[in-house]
């Protein structure tokens, strides 16, 4: 994920001008990322950005990692853990 951390603020950019949501921390790992998010107020979808967000960043990089059976059959990649 660190190689491709372009890609991955690109997405986060893309998201928050659709659903905005401030950044407090992210700590970006080379297999994961931590992330705490201030939402608007009345507003509690999480669940949605972050899939928006990992949705965007995984279809902008190359396909090269190594993908189990498991998530082959599901047409899953294999970035997350």
């Amino acid at each position: 994920m660190v190689e491709q951390i372009d890609a991955l603020r690109e997405s986060i950019r893309i998201v928050r001008s659709r659903h905005p949501f401030q950044i407090d921390a992210m700590v970006v790992m080379p297999d994961h990322l931590h992330a705490i998010f201030t939402l608007p107020p009345n507003d509690a979808d999480y669940p949605t950005r972050w899939m928006l967000i990992k949705t965007g960043f995984s279809r902008s990089i190359p396909k090269t990692e190594r993908i189990n059976a498991s998530r082959h059959s599901k047409g899953e990649r294999g970035i997350y853990p």
